[in-house]
């Protein structure tokens, strides 16, 4: 952000729950498995653009607007900014980058802040404001939130402690909510604190960076402050420009530009926030459809629902199965609506459990939908589904036609490439997405010796294990599930052994010992634990046991 910026004119920058693997290791940090990422270019501009302003800079490289949230040290009003606006931004092909801008270190140069007094206290209190304020405006849990820390002096541990507690806890308290945490600053300063702490161990390091160097360089990797295998997994933004003019489509705003690889709230057709304009239920009262006034172009339409069953088997799915038939008509012409503005919800009241969705436009072939963990429709989808709390099942689709639930009886595909990286305790397994006819994976399944272990979300390729066969060889195996229950083949396997004891220990191993070990594995923060003068000689090979009591097989 432009420093001189941050009190007078702020600038605004910028996918089931989530399920969080680990936060953080030496080596990298594990995206939140849910958030949609986005790759290309960004910007940022001290307030909302109008929405004319956002559809003439589509001639734009631009695909990325950052919006401040809101926060005590937020100086722009929100203006434009709505959850109507959020709504049809996303709607006209703009993905989001959330920014909360609160209390800042207290050894920042701004003057008239806000500062950073009870690290862990505020942060939480930021985190729930944030997520607060993001579902306000349509950002439900899944997508990602970035924290405001403007630069700061870097020559000051206690400054530098209380940013790092205030971080750890608005990422702990972001996950909590069901959010990715980001965080944006200054490489000099923020980021070079955030790359201590993932190097220190810690468990609350954020999903995201977002880094500012102005140094022209059109790419997220090659920062100094942070190698590269740090958030390496579409985990970074750069802003790499800071505040100028540029013009296109005729319209001209002041901005900073980013480049981006990082998780996003996908650009997206959504669900209009304002009431519906009708509502019409199916014939045998299962089912009803809900439009708004700007679903249709034409002034007069019917909407009809009907019922009724397949006609012959549909293969992939078992017999059976329930259909409606969406039809929408302008009254005045008599001419079919082939597509519509904004999305149409078709409920159905209780639809019979492992149901998934599928598509037709005559009737006769039929094409999967994916089931969807919110109620929007990610670029390029026409359609898709959503299973909620209640048991019933909401269909959005922006055309009409065939809608049929069915019963899936083909396995999905079996995950490939698992691997596995053992570190601190933990085994970190990754793999390949599994596909599935019914369009999506709803789980992935964790197996030990065959036997399951852990489920994860389906939207995910990464999970980290710690439970291991205290004798013998551990395989660890994943095998995917879809909405219907249908499992696939299991992976190849990743397997770990026990390391054996190092000869020559002592039986009883000394109390100095341990206090040492955690000393030195602990970042060697206070003073250095009383040992004998001279280590004995099994100590290093201890260590070097208890840090890794596994080995890959």
């Amino acid at each position: 952000m432009t420093r001189t910026r941050l009190y007078g004119l702020l600038l605004v920058v910028g996918v089931s729950l989530l399920v969080t693997t680990t936060a953080g290791s030496a080596s990298r940090v594990t995206r939140l498995g849910t958030s949609s990422f986005y790759t290309g270019y960004g910007f940022d501009a001290c307030g909302a653009p109008s929405l004319e302003a956002m559809e003439a800079w589509l001639a734009s490289p631009y695909r990325a607007i950052g919006i401040y949230l809101g926060g005590s040290n937020r100086a722009c009003p929100d203006g434009n900014l709505t959850p109507a606006w959020v709504n049809s931004v996303r709607a006209g092909g703009w993905n989001l980058l959330p920014l909360w801008v609160g209390p800042q270190a207290p050894c920042v140069a701004q003057p008239r802040l806000q500062l950073i007094t009870s690290g862990g206290t505020q942060g939480k209190a930021a985190a729930d404001s944030a997520a607060a304020r993001a579902a306000y405006f349509g950002i439900g849990a899944g997508y990602p939130i970035y924290y405001d820390m403007e630069g700061y002096a870097t020559n000051n541990p206690s400054c530098t402690l209380t940013v790092q507690r205030f971080v750890a806890a608005w990422v702990d308290e972001l996950h909590a909510k069901g959010y990715a945490a980001g965080v944006y600053g200054s490489a000099s300063s923020t980021i070079r604190d955030l790359v201590a702490m993932l190097e220190n161990g810690s468990a609350s390091v954020p999903d995201n960076v977002w880094i500012a160097r102005w140094n022209g360089v059109e790419d997220v990797f090659g920062e100094p402050v942070a190698a590269d295998e740090y958030w390496g997994e579409h985990q970074r933004i750069h802003q790499y420009k800071g505040g100028h003019k540029e013009t296109w489509g005729g319209v001209t705003i002041n901005v900073d530009s980013n480049y981006v690889d990082g998780a996003v709230v996908e650009a997206a057709a959504a669900l209009p926030t304002e009431p519906p304009a009708g509502t019409v239920a199916s014939s045998d009262g299962l089912a009803s459809v809900t439009w708004w006034a700007s679903s249709f172009d034409t002034l007069t339409t019917t909407v009809t629902l009907t019922p009724s069953v397949p006609a012959t088997p549909v293969p992939g799915y078992a017999p059976g199965g329930y259909v409606l038939q969406l039809g929408v008509t302008d009254t005045a012409t008599a001419a079919p609506v082939t597509r519509f503005g904004t999305l149409v919800s078709i409920h159905v009241n209780a639809p019979e459990a492992g149901v998934v969705a599928a598509f037709s436009s005559d009737g006769l072939t039929w094409t999967p939908i994916k089931r969807l963990s919110s109620a929007a429709l990610s670029a390029g989808q026409t359609s898709g589904y959503q299973l909620m709390p209640d048991g019933s099942l909401e269909i959005y689709t922006l055309v009409p036609g065939w809608f049929g639930l069915f019963h899936d009886i083909t396995p999905p595909t079996t995950p490939s490439g698992l691997s596995g990286q053992y570190k601190k305790g933990k085994l970190l397994l990754s793999w390949q997405s599994a596909t599935d006819e019914s369009g999506a994976i709803a789980g992935y399944q964790v197996t030990l010796n065959r036997a399951p272990i852990q489920t994860v979300a389906g939207t995910s390729t990464k999970t980290s294990v710690t439970r291991f066969k205290k004798k013998g060889w551990s395989a660890y195996r994943v095998i995917a599930v879809d909405g219907s229950g249908n499992q696939s083949a299991p992976s190849e396997s990743v397997s770990v052994v026990k390391v054996a004891r190092p000869r020559h220990l002592p039986r009883a191993i000394p109390a100095w010992t341990w206090r040492l070990y955690k000393w030195q594995t602990h970042g060697k923060k206070g003073a250095r634990p009383k040992t004998p003068h001279k280590l004995p000689s099994w100590y290093w090979p201890w260590a070097n046991w208890q840090t890794s009591p596994y080995r890959l097989g």
